[in-house]
């Protein structure tokens, strides 16, 4: 009797199936081995796996095994079972490997582990909390290595048609290419050999990578000839990098796990320049995980939820090591150091708790932006000119475009309007409030709009009357009619006179009721981004322009911070104001449904992609409940829930060090030209937070 799988080892994450065509003649064996593999925490996400082979379609072996009982037990045995008469069988052989977020035990019901019912096998049912299969025909006379990875990026990720699998949170072929698949040797399964991959040491050097293209992921070792160069006037990048490898690291879900990515343009990185080596570029799948966004499949409804089940929140890289490859096994204690087993045994908790981190969506948020289109604001438009430390070399409404593309404004709608704008609408009030375009899609037509005003001749004639306040009018009308924002605002940005008394009243006055509850508690920030190219010789310093801070005053809570921003000289005044508008409308809010509201033991955390882990700065945060938390700025330090808005609010320190961390995301990127880094923050039951 030929035995079709004969045995298997486990060593820290790996273990391994045989699957063998032997027999007596004087032909070499015929066999895959199959190295399961895995760096998620166990007892954590994994607690079982069913291991399914069949041939031609039909089953031929079933079992389940126990991950972790007190120690890492991963499958040693696998019995046997009849195999086909003839060595020469050309049917595909399929394995495919099931993980459980539920023990296997002798009393449990789960039919995957009473009757090995394979067809009940989906993700998502059955506490199945990952599938992964391979199909490949025999290879006669060959002993081929077969890997197996359990990686995270398709945990929760269901595969429901014939011939798929998940590859790197992708539904993908299941076939696998024999000719690719590596002899076998015991060193690809052990991590005992001396060609295993030593994470502890290649990665003690990991450094934050650099953002290169945010369109397709491509990212670089910083200071390396690799890595792009700083823009024009921006600090140079303080990280040093050591070694001519290359090497990438993976955060997901704000700290929730790490792994180790293999150079694989499908799983992992690739390099897409050979004279930049030190520059890579994530599998497809990873970067949909990047921006937290899939694409939609061939005969998908348009409208379905387009969210990754996981989100990548931190990319690390070390030059210090070769490229791990596929079939590169870690070695044995970083094996069990990847799944929070060092010596074998863990302190993760073996709660019965599926623990599924949940990306916590922003609170609604609007921002009308008003800006003045005379020739005087020109500059703003086009850039040019200036003498002062911070003179306007390049147009200010691209530090506003780029300001919309920070993706904590993911769920801040956003509106333009010009003032003068459109002659005649100065003081007349619209019948029906001016609705701007309030949807996230409105962010490329403001860089339109933008774009379109560095035409000649586009702009207003030079000195035209403001007619600020009737156009606040309109926007604070327009706003009031937004009521299930958690927070509303108007950014003026302009370069002249701001207290100009017309339409019955001026715009302080118009601000300082838009910020009372009957107003509709609207904030109102004044920018100053660019001079007036017509006051020549420039000032220096430049005067104080006539009810610009008055505005401010009036638009913000009192013994808040100034809502004024000035930026003709100082070119970082126009860093802060964004920022600070980030701050204020985009974070530490955030939407909860109502049918599921957050358990008193939630712990919310986020990446700190920035973080230089040898210099031990924490990779991630975390933040504990505070009940006094119930708005935005209460006297708190934590999160709190508020029962009536239904929103999560995070108050106080905790609070201020999630901005900083935000700020110092997007610097690390604005060096380089790039938008700001994604922060999210996660939401975990306690059991199940990262530690």
């Amino acid at each position: 009797m030929r035995s079709l799988a004969r045995r298997a080892l486990a060593l820290g994450a790996v273990a391994a199936i045989t699957l063998a065509w032997s027999g007596c003649s004087a032909k070499q064996q015929t066999e895959y081995v199959a190295g399961i593999s895995t760096q998620v925490t166990v007892p954590r996400d994994l607690k079982a796996i069913v291991i399914n082979v069949s041939v031609g379609g039909v089953q031929q072996f079933c079992r389940a095994y126990t991950v972790y009982n007190g120690r890492v037990q991963l499958p040693r045995s696998l019995g046997e079972f009849a195999a086909a008469k003839d060595p020469n069988i050309t049917d595909p052989i399929t394995v495919s490997v099931v993980g459980l977020g539920e023990d296997f035990t002798p009393d449990s019901l789960n039919p995957l582990f009473t009757a090995c019912e394979f067809g009940n096998a989906k993700v998502g049912t059955n506490d199945v909390r990952i599938l992964r299969r391979s199909r490949q025909p025999y290879v006669l006379e060959e002993v081929l290595f077969l890997p197996m990875p359990m990686k995270f990026s398709c945990f929760d990720k269901e595969c429901s048609k014939d011939g798929e699998t998940c590859k790197a949170g992708r539904c993908q072929t299941d076939t696998t290419d024999q000719k690719l698949l590596p002899r076998y040797s015991p060193d690809l399964i052990d991590g005992t050999g001396s060609a295993c991959f030593a994470a502890s040491q290649c990665f003690a050097g990991a450094v934050p990578a650099v953002l290169v293209d945010p369109n397709d992921c491509t990212y670089a070792l910083p200071n390396t000839p690799s890595a792009p160069p700083v823009v024009q006037g921006a600090p140079a990048n303080p990280i040093k990098s050591a070694g001519d490898g290359i090497n990438v690291e993976i955060t997901y879900d704000g700290g929730y796990t790490r792994e180790i990515i293999d150079k694989d343009p499908v799983e992992g990185f690739f390099i897409p320049d050979p004279t930049k080596p030190q520059r890579f570029r994530l599998g497809p799948g990873l970067c949909d995980m990047v921006k937290g966004l899939r694409p939609l499949e061939p005969g998908e409804d348009p409208s379905a939820d387009l969210t990754t089940t996981h989100r990548i929140t931190a990319i690390r890289a070390t030059g210090l090591c070769q490229a791990k490859g596929p079939f590169q096994p870690l070695c044995l204690d970083d094996q069990l150091a990847a799944m929070g087993t060092p010596g074998e045994v863990s302190s993760a908790p073996t709660t019965k708790t599926i623990c599924k981190p949940t990306e916590l969506k922003p609170a609604k948020s609007v921002l009308m932006i008003l800006a003045d289109d005379t020739e005087n604001n020109g500059i703003f438009y086009t850039g040019g000119g200036g003498t002062g430390t911070g003179g306007a070399d390049i147009a200010k409404s691209d530090l506003v475009s780029a300001a919309l593309a920070d993706p904590a404004f993911k769920n801040t709608f956003i509106g333009l309007s010009f003032f003068p704008g459109s002659a005649g609408a100065a003081c007349t009030p619209h019948a029906v409030a001016v609705a701007p375009d309030v949807a996230t899609k409105s962010r490329p037509g403001i860089v339109s709009a933008f774009t379109a005003l560095k035409a000649a001749g586009s702009l207003k004639p030079k000195d035209a009357a403001l007619q600020l306040t009737g156009a606040l009018d309109d926007t604070y009308n327009t706003l009031k009619l937004v009521t299930d924002a958690n927070r509303r605002a108007v950014l003026v940005i302009g370069n002249r006179s701001f207290d100009t008394n017309v339409c019955g009243g001026t715009p302080t006055a118009r601000a300082a009721t838009a910020r009372t509850p009957v107003g509709g508690n609207i904030d109102t920030y004044v920018a100053l981004l660019a001079r007036d190219q017509f006051v020549v010789p420039e000032p220096d310093p430049p005067p104080a322009l006539p009810g610009a801070q008055t505005l401010a005053d009036a638009g913000s809570v009192p013994g808040s911070t100034t809502h004024l921003f000035d930026a003709r000289k100082d070119k970082n005044q126009a860093t802060d104001a964004l920022r600070k508008i980030v701050d204020d409308l985009a974070t530490c809010a955030y939407d909860i449904p109502v049918s599921d509201p957050p358990a008193d033991d939630v712990i919310l955390t986020y990446s700190y992609p920035t973080a230089i882990p040898a210099a031990n700065q924490p990779a991630f945060y975390s933040i504990t409940r505070d009940a006094a938390c119930t708005s935005d700025g209460a006297n708190a330090n934590g999160w709190g829930y508020n029962t009536t808005t239904h929103r999560i609010h995070v108050c106080g320190q905790a609070c201020t060090a999630y901005r900083n961390t935000l700020r110092n995301a997007a610097g690390y990127a604005a060096q380089y030209g790039q938008p700001s880094l994604a922060v999210p923050l996660f939401s975990h039951r306690g059991a199940c937070a990262p530690k």
